[in-house]
């Protein structure tokens, strides 16, 4: 395998190598900057789109997977896409699978923010506090 020291895509030369869960035996080459798989037989000029705004959108998508999770982004693809001149507006299925579709193309699907799951240890905190309450209460008449 070729070594590559910077992406051809944004320059940068912050490349992570990942094994994906399912196939460690393919590893990834991920540029940090602009999170595009980094392949030999990439050739920039042909994989890029030929229209800018939605380039721009599904860039913004992968941005907003890595940081927020895809809920936000399925919300901001959605909006943009419905907001874009000479595009058939579209739904939320579809919207969501051409999500997925993109981070799937990429390689990216296992680097997806995981929601957070800190409400339920929230919820018996708070459920715990109100217990102790009702019994000071009723203990300190």
């Amino acid at each position: 395998m070729n070594t590559v020291q910077e992406c051809p895509w944004c320059g940068s030369d912050q490349i992570i190598r990942t094994i994906p869960e399912k196939d460690p035996v393919n590893v990834i080459i991920v540029c940090k900057q602009c999170q595009r798989i980094i392949s030999d037989t990439d050739n920039s000029s042909a994989a890029r789109k030929t229209n800018p705004a939605r380039q721009n959108v599904e860039e913004k998508v992968i941005q907003l997977c890595m940081n927020a999770g895809k809920l936000p982004a399925i919300k901001y693809y959605l909006t943009e896409m419905n907001k874009m001149p000479g595009i058939p507006p579209i739904g939320l299925r579809e919207a969501k699978e051409t999500v997925e579709a993109i981070l799937y193309t990429r390689g990216l699907s296992s680097m997806v923010k995981k929601p957070n799951k800190n409400g339920g240890v929230i919820a018996l905190i708070v459920l715990v506090l109100i217990i102790a309450c009702i019994v000071y209460f009723f203990t300190h008449r």
